[in-house]
């Protein structure tokens, strides 16, 4: 876990570590509920790496300051780490409370990545406790329990 989500409260229970009281509360209602999940474990690459070869001059932080450098030319994979998966079931479950234009960029990515590769997976994304337990409720619905 390398970002801190704003307007997030970091809660730990264990050894695991959360990014928001959310997770945290998402993460009980699914062991209380007996569903299998693998958390933040399973890592979709949404772009590969790749070679820029031409010239791309762009503002970079050095030592404080903004600074106009050239960017080496391998460019690294664009990825996307869901809360919470169980492939074999098809389901993921995105914990957001705040939204931002750099995420909904990403989760659009993420749907077409599973539409080109093929991959049918319930998506859920809940905001608020309350949705957390529809999410559950669904789950428990729709996969036979």
């Amino acid at each position: 876990m390398n970002k801190k989500v704003r307007n997030a409260t970091v809660s730990k229970k264990g050894n695991k570590t959360f990014r928001s009281k959310l997770e945290l509360f998402t993460y009980n209602e699914l062991k209380k509920n007996k569903i299998e999940f693998q958390y933040e474990e399973v890592r979709f690459e949404l772009i590969p790496p790749f070679n820029f070869d031409s010239i791309s001059l762009e503002k970079k932080k050095s030592k404080g300051r903004n600074i106009l450098k050239y960017t080496p030319d391998k460019v690294r994979a664009a990825t996307y780490l869901p809360d919470f998966v169980n492939l074999k079931e098809g389901w993921i479950i995105e914990v957001k409370g705040l939204r931002t234009e750099a995420f909904d960029l990403r989760w659009k990515l993420f749907k077409k990545y599973l539409v080109d590769n093929g991959l049918f997976y319930d998506l859920y994304m809940p905001g608020n406790q309350a949705q957390v337990k529809e999410v559950v409720k669904l789950i428990n619905k729709n996969y036979d329990r």
